[in-house]
C-alpha cells in the first residue's frame, strides 16, 4: 500500500486529539452543513446525530485546553 504523501495527497486538516478542539469544531460544523443540504430526512438525522456526538468531543476538547492552559 502506498503512503498517502507518494499519491499527492497533502494533510492541511489539524488532527483529531485532546488538544485540538478545532477538528472537532469543524467536523461538527461540516455535520449541521450536511444536515442542513440533505434532502433525504434520514441522511439529515444522521448529520445531526454525527454533529452532536461532534460537539460534544469538541467541548470535551475545550475543558482539556483549558485545564492545560491554566
Amino acid at each position: 500500500m502506498k503512503e498517502p504523501w507518494s499519491l499527492g495527497m497533502t494533510f492541511h486538516n489539524p488532527k483529531p486529539t485532546a488538544r485540538n478542539s478545532r477538528f472537532y469544531l469543524a467536523r461538527m460544523q461540516a455535520c449541521q452543513t450536511e444536515a442542513q443540504e440533505a434532502s433525504l430526512p434520514n441522511v439529515r438525522d444522521r448529520a445531526l446525530r454525527a454533529a452532536v456526538a461532534w460537539r460534544e468531543m469538541y467541548q470535551k476538547a475545550l475543558q482539556f485546553e483549558q485545564r492545560l492552559g491554566q
